[in-house]
């Protein structure tokens, strides 16, 4: 990068693995359990519904509601919290027979909103349940919203905590009116930064219950957001920022040695800031070793870019002195690029092991694709950093360089910090994306999963396709009786059960697959038999235990078990 020198070329290599790995998102909390059961008959009626997640989720804005068939919520809108992961909602007395339907949406621990549905049922199975818009995700212009003010976050977060560390070392020689200039946009800066994490507290609200834009500026959803970690953090944010702006105009008003005071107070407030977006995420949930690398990430990432932006700024504001400047300032921070690659490889490489565990994750996931385009917008960082340290550092250092020279390194300066806005871009996005390791990603390839069952008169193919974590379709596909009739049953049932983590059993009631909707080649069972399928998801890797029922009659119920290995995403 800018002014690095010959031996920091080393970790600057490494830091592109560090940049490749590191990530500012953790996991999305995921759904476990319910009870009621989904799809399941209950006699007589719940008194709640409880939802159990992996870990504490927060439930502000989201709820459970519970709706009857004819669309009338039959919860009484009291939130309870058993116990840690677990959150319920109590429900009417005595509901009378038919299907329900359960709209959930929460606050993930990585401060991501989440939201999903289900249906039980009380007695009997009754008539379709109201859908509605239940389990609907996000407004596009509310996602689009939270991902822009995300990224303004993180932007101004890197500008103002690195700002202010090139104020203090690589700049600290620049003359009063080029650190007044600076002083003033570090000011802007901390000003954009408390818009930012208060419109973020709003977003976040119209995210998390599903809301429009236009409902989202409203005091009951800034008020409940308010009081979540996510919105705790954000309020911390504000306040730093606004502490920051004092701190930049009385620095600014000042001369001597009360300004280079000022000065240290803001790096020290700018150093608070880079720690804020660990404590809003995941990161704070998964353990100190995730804690301490998440931070190391955003420290280097904010010395590095920050750093930069403003020993660019300065040289631009230099004028006459610019490059007499240049010979102190572009040194200086060479030294703080050595240390901040450092950090990037030591917090990078090992949230890249907690989070990515294998190379085949980088390119069968979202998540992986998103940190492979990191690589292709860091490739281009390195060429020009190979460039500085090659050709205009020494030069620059030795105050020889020719004004074509000059302005090669001014450009060179510029494209860097655009590459760099884009990696802050991409990173926005890729802090809503589910992360490998999450999905249980175990670097095995997925594929449709498929077993045979023998029930004594006849056998069953049964298949789960895609065999990964997630959305699954489950496919029974019934042989022929001995005699060679076909098994016609009145219902086809499979339960599925992660012994391992105590999940299930999640019961799912097939339905027969019509004649028209062929399977595509290489499925189950593609010639003879009749087809049962139903979707499921199956949240976790791992081996399922499916228990296969078979109800021929009245009388005649067949019951089966087999395993299934159950692959990341």
């Amino acid at each position: 990068m800018l002014g690095c020198t010959r031996r920091g070329l080393v970790p600057l290599v490494a830091a592109f693995i560090g940049l490749v790995f590191a990530s500012t998102a953790f996991a999305h909390s995921t759904l476990i359990r319910t009870m009621p059961r989904a799809d399941a008959v209950e006699q007589e009626s719940p008194e709640e519904v409880v939802l159990e997640f992996n870990e504490p989720v927060e439930t502000a804005l989201g709820s459970i509601r519970v709706f009857n068939a004819d669309g009338e919520r039959v919860d009484l809108d009291e939130i309870t919290r058993p116990s840690g992961p677990e959150v319920a909602v109590a429900l009417q007395d005595d509901l009378p027979n038919g299907t329900y339907t359960v709209a959930w949406r929460a606050i993930s621990a990585d401060s991501d909103p989440i939201n999903g549905a289900f249906v039980f049922h009380v007695g009997e199975r009754g008539a379709a349940a109201f859908s509605g818009d239940v389990g609907a995700g996000v407004p596009r212009t509310t996602d689009v919203a939270f991902t822009l003010g995300r990224f303004f976050s993180f932007a101004f977060i890197l500008l103002c905590a690195g700002g202010m560390a090139a104020l203090v070392y690589p700049l600290r020689s620049a003359d009063a009116r080029v650190h007044r200039r600076l002083l003033g946009i570090l000011a802007v800066c901390a000003g954009g930064l408390v818009v930012a994490a208060l419109l973020n507290i709003l977003f976040q609200g119209a995210a998390a219950g599903g809301l429009g834009l236009a409902d989202a500026f409203s005091w009951d959803v800034f008020t409940a957001i308010a009081d979540t970690r996510y919105g705790r953090v954000a309020l911390i944010q504000a306040g730093l920022a606004l502490a920051l702006i004092a701190v930049a105009l009385f620095a600014r008003s000042r001369t001597g040695g009360a300004r280079r005071t000022a000065i240290t107070v803001g790096a020290v407030l700018g150093g608070a800031l880079a720690f804020t977006p660990t404590f809003a995420g995941h990161a704070s949930t998964s353990g100190n070793l995730s804690i301490v690398s998440d931070i190391l990430h955003v420290v280097a990432a904010s010395m590095w870019v920050g750093g930069l932006a403003f020993v660019v700024l300065a040289l631009w504001f230099a004028l006459e002195n610019r490059w007499p400047l240049a010979t102190r300032a572009v040194p200086r921070f060479s030294t703080m690029a050595v240390g901040s690659v450092v950090l990037l490889l030591l917090g990078g490489t090992i949230n890249g092991y907690l989070q990515v565990r294998t190379w085949s994750a980088l390119w069968e996931t979202t998540y992986g694709l998103l940190l492979l385009s990191k690589i292709g917008l860091v490739l281009p960082l390195l060429a020009l950093g190979a460039y500085n340290n090659r050709y205009a550092v020494p030069r620059l250092r030795a105050g020889v360089a020719e004004p074509r020279e000059r302005r090669r390194f001014l450009q060179a300066a510029g494209v860097e910090l655009a590459i760099m806005t884009a990696i802050v871009a991409v990173t926005a996005v890729l802090v809503n994306e589910m992360q490998p390791r999450a999905a249980g990603h175990g670097g095995e390839e997925g594929g449709a999963m498929m077993t045979a069952v023998d029930f004594g008169e006849f056998e069953a193919e049964v298949s789960v396709e895609p065999g990964t974590v997630g959305p699954n379709e489950i496919m029974v596909v019934l042989g022929e009786m001995e005699g060679g009739e076909p098994v016609e049953p009145e219902t086809v049932t499979v339960s599925a059960s992660l012994p391992e983590q105590e999940i299930g059993p999640l019961v799912y009631e097939l339905e027969p697959v019509e004649e028209d909707e062929e399977p595509a080649e290489g499925d189950a069972m593609t010639e003879g038999g009749m087809r049962y399928a139903a979707e499921a998801d199956l949240a976790l890797a791992g081996e399922w235990e499916l228990r296969v029922e078979i109800r021929l009659n009245e009388f005649d119920l067949l019951t089966e078990t087999t395993m299934v290995m159950i692959e990341g995403r």
